[in-house]
Protein backbone atom coordinates (compact mmCIF):
# COMPACT_ATOMS: atom_id res chain seq x y z
CA UNK A 1 0.00 0.00 0.00
CA UNK A 2 1.57 3.62 -0.67
CA UNK A 3 0.52 7.11 0.23
CA UNK A 4 1.03 10.00 -2.36
CA UNK A 5 3.84 12.51 -1.39
CA UNK A 6 4.57 15.63 -3.79
CA UNK A 7 8.37 15.38 -4.34
CA UNK A 8 9.28 19.01 -2.37
CA UNK A 9 7.52 17.03 1.14
CA UNK A 10 9.91 14.25 -0.43
CA UNK A 11 12.54 16.51 -0.12
CA UNK A 12 11.68 17.88 3.78
CA UNK A 13 11.19 14.42 4.08
CA UNK A 14 14.55 13.11 3.31
CA UNK A 15 16.56 16.45 5.41
CA UNK A 16 13.82 15.57 8.15
CA UNK A 17 15.19 12.25 8.63
CA UNK A 18 18.77 13.06 8.18
CA UNK A 19 18.54 16.06 10.65
CA UNK A 20 16.78 13.31 13.40
CA UNK A 21 19.48 10.52 12.20
CA UNK A 22 22.21 13.53 13.17
CA UNK A 23 20.03 13.92 16.89
CA UNK A 24 20.22 10.35 17.56
CA UNK A 25 23.78 10.11 16.78
CA UNK A 26 24.86 12.78 18.99
CA UNK A 27 22.45 11.19 21.89
CA UNK A 28 24.21 7.99 21.30
CA UNK A 29 27.60 9.64 21.50
CA UNK A 30 26.86 11.19 25.08
CA UNK A 31 25.68 8.22 26.11
CA UNK A 32 28.50 6.69 25.09
CA UNK A 33 31.07 8.89 27.32
CA UNK A 34 28.86 7.89 29.91
CA UNK A 35 29.21 4.34 29.76
CA UNK A 36 25.36 3.80 28.79
CA UNK A 37 26.45 1.38 25.92
CA UNK A 38 23.12 -0.42 25.63
CA UNK A 39 21.25 2.46 25.32
CA UNK A 40 23.37 4.43 22.88
CA UNK A 41 23.27 1.23 20.59
CA UNK A 42 19.52 1.71 20.52
CA UNK A 43 20.07 5.55 19.17
CA UNK A 44 22.48 4.47 16.95
CA UNK A 45 19.92 1.86 15.51
CA UNK A 46 16.77 4.07 15.60
CA UNK A 47 19.85 6.39 13.43
CA UNK A 48 20.28 3.92 11.09
CA UNK A 49 16.94 3.71 10.73
CA UNK A 50 16.22 7.66 9.96
CA UNK A 51 19.12 7.29 7.67
CA UNK A 52 17.58 4.74 5.68
CA UNK A 53 14.57 6.55 4.99
CA UNK A 54 16.51 9.41 3.36
CA UNK A 55 17.84 6.69 1.31
CA UNK A 56 14.12 5.01 0.56
CA UNK A 57 12.92 8.62 0.08
CA UNK A 58 16.13 9.52 -2.25
CA UNK A 59 15.24 6.89 -4.63
CA UNK A 60 11.32 7.80 -4.90
CA UNK A 61 12.76 11.25 -5.84
CA UNK A 62 15.18 10.38 -8.24
CA UNK A 63 12.74 7.95 -9.74
CA UNK A 64 10.34 10.85 -10.23
CA UNK A 65 7.44 9.27 -8.39
CA UNK A 66 6.05 10.38 -5.42
CA UNK A 67 4.13 7.34 -4.21
CA UNK A 68 5.55 5.88 -0.93
CA UNK A 69 5.32 2.77 0.78
CA UNK A 70 3.10 2.70 3.84
CA UNK A 71 6.22 0.35 5.11
CA UNK A 72 8.72 2.92 5.08
CA UNK A 73 6.95 3.73 8.44
CA UNK A 74 6.57 1.04 10.36
CA UNK A 75 8.81 -1.43 8.99
CA UNK A 76 12.00 -1.89 10.54
CA UNK A 77 13.64 -4.29 8.29
CA UNK A 78 12.92 -2.19 5.05
CA UNK A 79 14.39 0.95 6.42
CA UNK A 80 17.93 -1.43 7.55
CA UNK A 81 17.98 -2.70 3.98
CA UNK A 82 17.95 0.71 2.57
CA UNK A 83 20.22 1.66 4.84
CA UNK A 84 22.93 -0.67 4.58
CA UNK A 85 22.57 -0.43 0.73
CA UNK A 86 24.63 2.60 1.44
CA UNK A 87 26.63 2.18 4.64
CA UNK A 88 29.62 0.12 4.87
CA UNK A 89 28.65 -3.06 5.87
CA UNK A 90 32.00 -3.44 8.45
CA UNK A 91 29.55 -0.67 10.94
CA UNK A 92 27.36 -3.15 11.41
CA UNK A 93 29.34 -5.50 14.32
CA UNK A 94 29.54 -3.33 17.43
CA UNK A 95 31.03 -6.10 19.38
CA UNK A 96 32.97 -9.21 18.39
CA UNK A 97 34.60 -11.65 21.13
CA UNK A 98 37.92 -12.73 21.30
CA UNK A 99 38.17 -16.91 20.83
CA UNK A 100 36.77 -18.11 17.36
CA UNK A 101 33.72 -19.99 17.47
CA UNK A 102 35.52 -21.90 15.36
CA UNK A 103 37.52 -23.13 17.60
CA UNK A 104 36.38 -22.61 21.16
CA UNK A 105 33.25 -23.17 22.73
CA UNK A 106 30.60 -20.34 23.17
CA UNK A 107 29.84 -21.82 26.83
CA UNK A 108 33.84 -21.29 27.87
CA UNK A 109 35.23 -18.61 25.85
CA UNK A 110 33.96 -15.40 24.72
CA UNK A 111 32.82 -15.92 21.29
CA UNK A 112 29.88 -14.01 20.99
CA UNK A 113 29.72 -11.38 18.00
CA UNK A 114 27.13 -8.71 18.19
CA UNK A 115 25.69 -6.92 15.19
CA UNK A 116 23.47 -4.37 14.23
CA UNK A 117 19.71 -5.56 13.94
CA UNK A 118 15.93 -4.85 15.29
CA UNK A 119 16.60 -7.77 17.39
CA UNK A 120 19.34 -6.74 18.51
CA UNK A 121 18.23 -3.02 19.63
CA UNK A 122 15.70 -4.98 21.39
CA UNK A 123 18.16 -7.48 23.33
CA UNK A 124 19.69 -4.46 24.00
CA UNK A 125 16.67 -2.41 25.51
CA UNK A 126 15.10 -5.32 27.24
CA UNK A 127 15.60 -8.19 29.80
CA UNK A 128 15.22 -11.58 28.79
CA UNK A 129 15.74 -15.32 29.37
CA UNK A 130 18.53 -16.83 27.08
CA UNK A 131 17.01 -20.57 27.35
CA UNK A 132 20.50 -22.00 26.23
CA UNK A 133 22.31 -20.45 29.10
CA UNK A 134 19.47 -20.56 31.60
CA UNK A 135 20.16 -16.90 32.51
CA UNK A 136 18.71 -13.93 32.31
CA UNK A 137 20.50 -11.26 30.11
CA UNK A 138 19.75 -7.38 30.59
CA UNK A 139 21.65 -6.28 27.23
CA UNK A 140 24.19 -7.39 25.07
CA UNK A 141 27.98 -7.05 24.27
CA UNK A 142 29.28 -3.77 23.17
CA UNK A 143 32.71 -2.18 22.38
CA UNK A 144 32.59 1.45 23.23
CA UNK A 145 35.21 1.95 20.69
CA UNK A 146 33.44 0.35 17.70
CA UNK A 147 30.23 2.32 18.24
CA UNK A 148 32.32 5.89 18.12
CA UNK A 149 33.45 4.45 15.32
CA UNK A 150 30.52 3.65 13.99
CA UNK A 151 28.72 7.33 14.72
CA UNK A 152 31.05 8.99 12.92
CA UNK A 153 31.17 6.99 10.28
CA UNK A 154 27.17 7.42 9.70
CA UNK A 155 27.97 11.09 10.38
CA UNK A 156 30.47 11.04 7.46
CA UNK A 157 27.90 9.25 5.32
CA UNK A 158 24.91 11.92 6.43
CA UNK A 159 27.41 15.00 5.52
CA UNK A 160 27.97 13.46 1.92
CA UNK A 161 24.41 12.26 1.17
CA UNK A 162 23.44 13.95 -2.04
CA UNK A 163 19.72 13.65 -3.68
Amino acid sequence: MTIRIPSEKIVKGIKVSLEKAKQHLLSAEVLVTKNCLNDAVVLIEFAIEEFGRAVALREKLQAGSEDIERDLFINHHLKYEKAWSVLPPELKTIYEGTFSPLNFHPDDFDTETETMSPQTRLDATFVHFDEHTQEWKKGIQVDPEKLLTIIKRIRENIANFKW
